[in-house]
């Protein structure tokens, strides 16, 4: 909770207490205190819903301060309610914080620019609109010198509102998420020292770029342009041009409607359990072909290769903030969820590509009759794997020809590679684990630093021994090739 916060509810607590007693002058400065408390958190903190019953609690005490000769047990059935209010409102504040995102190590700041793009060669198949073009939205986070003066709000707009929506949460839960501060700040001017490397972010299924903060801003601190794809009716929400863009239900449906789940659960079964070689691998092929994932891979591959084509064109044009300052050779994919299991299927097609990290997903279609000659990186949830199918263990053994690392974050949960930690105490809310979410950040930040800072800038670093160190007994690295 927030400084003022936890003074004003304490201060609360304490005139409650001291309209009990006698003591005029304590029930004074008590009131005093509360009411200057109030005005300040006002002022500076701004109210959100989750004060609510301690607002309520104040206006209570207020009542009784200036009404002393109220029924002494209705007095004490109100003072003991705004207690409890007070109580509540902790309660409510201390699980649902107003967020505090660690800041980041690198010593640039960082700037955030979003660009339209519209690919003129794709008809866009999830609109109802006759000709209607492939339409998606970037946001590029990039190293800039200048300080941060206004930083950016996170998920503000309606756009924290709009992802609880989208998980069949009341909206207003995530109404208090504008007062949070990022460590960015929109149109900084970009540091005219160098050119940097670049990282394509894919999100997940219903999320979208910005879900990532607390990673993109610790890798564009130290030296990286992060280009975020909001991969446009299957995240939960994006903006094109001032236009609201929610997901598109009937194309979701269309991936799980119809589905044998009996056949589904027979093939995990065998991918599982199977001890003959041939019999298993004939079981995940035939899941991985039966499942109707592949028209959605492909069209994420191809916003990949298409935002790719458009940062060349970029780097060349005098008039783009981005002119020079994209190092072509050196880019590295980065994908969560869905967008995990995308970004593996483009490294695999696109020769741009030098390396490629995908956090937590499941890598359905077409890969499997593919091969990689990228760098991968590999970061699992904490799941027994005995129990658990995911097909990325027959599927990375299969079609890894390069440098393959498989590892697995203790206490983690498939939504810790991103934000949500940090929104909730409640993890059955966020399908996180019990993992500290700085923990969390520091951790995988750094496993994707260490591999991208391998990768792409070269350095020499073996990162299985920089992470079996005692600082790191979370991370297991359970395959390196």
């Amino acid at each position: 909770m927030r400084v003022l916060e936890v003074t004003l509810l304490l201060s609360l607590f304490g005139l409650c207490v001291a309209l009990f007693t006698k003591h005029s002058l304590i029930k004074k400065w008590s009131f005093y205190l509360s009411a200057i408390f109030m005005v300040l958190h006002f002022l500076i903190e701004h109210a959100r819903w989750q004060m609510y019953p301690g607002y309520f609690a104040f206006c209570l005490v207020l009542l009784f301060y200036y009404k002393p000769e109220i029924n002494l047990w209705i007095k004490r059935i109100g003072l003991s309610l705004g207690l409890l209010f007070c109580t509540v409102s902790f309660v409510l504040g201390a699980i649902l914080p107003v967020i505090k995102f660690p800041k980041p190590s690198g010593h640039y700041s960082v700037g955030l620019q979003t660009i339209y793009l519209e690919d003129s060669s794709r008809q866009e198949v999830l609109t109802q609109e006759i000709g209607d073009k492939r339409k998606l939205t970037v946001h590029v986070w990039y190293p800039s010198d200048e300080e941060l003066t206004k930083p950016e709000r996170y998920m503000d707009n309606g756009y924290a509102e709009a992802f609880t929506k989208s998980k069949g949460i009341p909206s207003f839960i995530a109404s208090h998420f504008d007062l949070t501060n990022t460590n960015t700040q929109k149109l900084l001017p970009i540091t005219l020292k160098k050119q940097f490397p670049v990282i394509i972010l894919s999100h997940g299924l219903l999320w979208n770029s910005k879900m990532y903060t607390s990673i993109v801003e610790e890798i564009v601190s130290n030296g990286y342009i992060v280009v975020g794809i909001d991969h446009s009716y299957e995240a939960f929400l994006t903006e094109y041009k001032g236009k609201q863009l929610p997901w598109s239900q009937s194309n979701i449906d269309s991936m799980n409607i119809g589905l044998d789940f009996a056949y589904i659960d027979k093939r995990m079964k065998l991918g599982l359990n199977e001890k003959n070689e041939g019999h298993r691998s004939k079981a995940i092929r035939e899941l991985i072909q039966y499942l109707p994932y592949f028209e959605s891979f492909d069209r994420w591959s191809n916003d990949i290769s298409f935002v790719i084509d458009q940062l060349e064109v970029f780097n060349k044009n005098n008039n783009a903030f981005l002119y020079q300052k994209l190092n072509l050779n050196q880019i590295g994919l980065l994908g969560h969820s869905w967008g995990g299991a995308a970004v593996v299927q483009n490294a695999s097609v696109d020769n741009r590509v030098k390396a490629v990290i995908n956090m937590d997903g499941a890598q359905w279609g077409s890969v499997i009759d593919t091969t990689l000659q990228k760098p991968l990186m590999v970061l699992h949830a904490d799941r027994n794997y005995q129990e658990f199918f995911t097909p990325n263990f027959y599927v990375y053994d299969h079609i890894a020809k390069n440098d393959y690392y498989l590892v697995t974050i203790g206490a983690t949960g498939h939504a810790n590679f991103g934000d949500l930690s940090y929104w909730t105490k409640i993890h059955s809310l966020t399908e996180t684990g019990s993992i500290d979410p700085k923990r969390m950040s520091h951790i995988t930040n750094n496993l994707i630093r260490n591999f991208f800072d391998k990768y792409l800038h070269g350095k020499s670093l073996k990162i299985r021994d920089a992470f079996l160190k005692k600082e790191y007994p979370e991370v297991e690295i359970v395959k390196e090739k």
